[in-house]
């Protein structure tokens, strides 16, 4: 009788807050039926945006009760306090009110079915053992094809909610293939865009995008097991196997460890960035509720490698600004290197190591992405001293270049329009979007340790060594073999593209086809300005390889033809054959 008395806030919820979902959806995309009075419908929902509030409220004073203390509660409910918060502040806003009212009655049916599921579950073993821990559904899921998946749902649900017309601005709608394409390059951390998120979304359509960003950025199924342990929940071997794959820890103590970092150096990266944007854009001249807003989302952008700016012009106007994009470029630098790179640059900043005591990944990450950044400032300073950095003088052009050099590779911000640039710099940024950033980040590319192995491999073979040596340590032959494939199938999955790109797009320029296809698949996000002006196909093409970049390729191939089981274990005899 207890538990059924325990059930009736999520009841009163289901039928005050539905209803209010359901009439403020039917009004917006204008839907309801004649026979019902519009007057009388906005009279509800006046009322309702008051009443949506208390449902919650009563489900949270419920659940308080029950619970077994304040820990216990908060550990289970958080969220429920975080969307009543916001909704007291802001009482009787309608938007408002619809929006998080949404997301809590999804949050608690889903709730109750991870209850239900667990009781059939323990009904389940009883009777015929254990599920194997490799089907879902009925269906026998690889590592690579959950993520894949779990990718394509977000992305699916992110366009349907930008194509709500909550999402847009007041008198503009948006095509389902827009709202397609912005929800995968949010999702997919590019920041390539076919709409402007300043000018044609609505605060609810830019929290869309953001929500989206930070779940592509932290990844899917880090963001799942972040939130079954903060929940005090066990993981489900499967699960743990998987993220085991996917962080390449070994045990799971490590994986625990591993996921904690990753959502503490997540957020407070972000928090801190926030902090000091916020300071800055409210010097340049913003009021201190926008300055917030526009810190903090600018601050998720970067540190997540997405390139989203609430500004048609990107960055465009704080070029000499180095309060905003300074902050900026440390936020896409610290995001682009990595996790395990960040947790050892912890330990070295704490004196818990030295540098010489780094792990070989750590140094090779370090390395690389220093070269390259001071290679791009190079090719950026002066190829473009006398071009389009020639009416700044020369500090202002050290800053630009130096931010172009970092955002290059991973993030989509640009501080000067790309299309003042010459060729001969294009092309060098069509190369440097292609490597990418580092493995276990934010970012996308070919990524940096595989182009220092590439170069040691190559090293290597041009001195006779027999084996690739990186930092007095050998590295292991068989990743060296899977850079280079890696390499290779990135290479061909761009050249489809571009190829597939000159077919559907006959009157666009080859050039900026090559430096958009190169700029989605590193989930870059720069654009020599044709992004919206792609048909129906080709944005969809753009929307797949942005998916693609973000999985990564190899992920795609496994996804897709990795086979279940070993047919043998036979060996080969050695064969021989001539190459160079």
């Amino acid at each position: 009788m207890f538990q059924i008395l325990l059930k009736i806030p999520f009841l009163l919820e289901l039928f005050f807050n539905g209803t209010f979902i359901l009439f403020y959806t039917m009004k917006t995309m204008d839907r309801l039926p004649k026979s019902i009075d519009s007057s009388l419908v906005d009279w509800g929902l006046q009322h309702g945006a008051k009443i949506v509030p208390f449902m919650i409220f009563l489900n949270i004073i419920v659940n308080f009760i029950s619970g077994k203390g304040v820990e216990d509660f908060l550990r289970k409910h958080i969220f429920s306090v975080l969307c009543f918060v916001p909704l007291l502040i802001t009482w009787g806003d309608i938007e408002f009110a619809f929006g998080l009212s949404a997301a809590h009655l999804i949050a608690t049916v889903l709730s109750l079915y991870d209850e239900e599921d667990k009781s059939e579950q323990k009904e389940d073993e009883q009777n015929r053992g254990p599920q194997k821990p490799s089907e879902f559904l009925g269906i026998k899921l690889k590592p690579a094809q959950l993520v894949l998946l779990s990718f394509g749902l977000v992305i699916l649900i992110g366009a349907f909610l930008l194509k709500l017309p909550v999402s847009s601005v007041s008198g503009k709608s948006m095509d389902f293939i827009d709202a397609l394409f912005m929800a995968t390059s949010a999702t997919c951390v590019t920041g390539l865009g076919t709409i402007s998120v300043a000018s044609d979304l609505s605060l609810f359509g830019q929290i869309v995008i953001l929500i989206l960003i930070q779940i592509g950025g932290l990844s899917i199924m880090t963001l799942y097991s972040s939130m079954t342990i903060l929940l005090g929940k066990s993981m489900r071997m499967k699960d743990r196997i998987i993220m085991q794959d996917l962080l390449d820890v070994s045990s799971l103590e490590e994986l625990f460890h591993m996921i904690v970092d990753i959502v503490k150096y997540t957020f407070f990266l972000e928090l801190w960035g926030g902090i000091v944007l916020t300071i800055a854009f409210t010097f340049e001249g913003f009021e201190f509720s926008r300055a917030i807003y526009y810190g903090f989302f600018h601050s998720i952008s970067a540190f997540c490698n997405a390139g989203f700016a609430l500004f048609d012009n990107s960055l465009e106007s704080y070029a000499t600004s180095p309060l905003i994009h300074g902050t900026i470029s440390v936020l896409i630098t610290l995001g682009g290197l990595g996790f395990i790179v960040l947790k050892e640059l912890k330990e070295v900043a704490t004196g818990n190591k030295s540098l010489v005591r780094l792990g070989m990944h750590s140094k090779i990450v370090i390395v690389s992405s220093f070269v390259l950044t001071v290679m791009g400032f190079f090719i950026i300073f002066f190829g473009e001293f006398l071009n389009a950095l020639d009416n700044y003088t020369v500090w202002e052009k050290v800053q630009v270049a130096m931010f172009q050099s970092v955002t290059l590779r991973t993030a989509g911000f640009n501080t000067i329009p790309l299309t003042n640039l010459n060729n001969y710099t294009i092309f060098a940024m069509i190369l440097f979007m292609f490597i990418g950033g580092s493995p276990g980040s934010t970012a996308g590319g070919i990524k940096t340790s595989t182009l220092a192995i590439l170069v040691q491999s190559i090293r290597s073979t041009l001195s006779g060594k027999k084996d690739v040596i990186a930092f007095d340590r050998k590295i292991p032959p068989q990743i060296v073999v899977r850079a280079t494939a890696l390499t290779f199938i990135s290479v061909f999955i761009a050249s489809f593209f571009v190829f597939l790109l000159m077919k559907l797009e006959p009157e666009q320029s080859f050039l900026p086809l090559v430096f958009e296809v190169i700029s989605a698949s590193g989930t870059v996000g720069l654009t020599l300005g044709i992004t919206s002006y792609l048909s129906f196909m080709g944005k969809f093409a753009i929307s797949v390889l942005m998916l693609i970049g973000r999985i990564g390729p190899l992920t795609l191939i496994l996804a897709i033809g990795e086979k279940s089981g070993s047919k043998g274990n036979a060996e080969y005899p050695h064969g021989r054959i001539m190459i160079g």
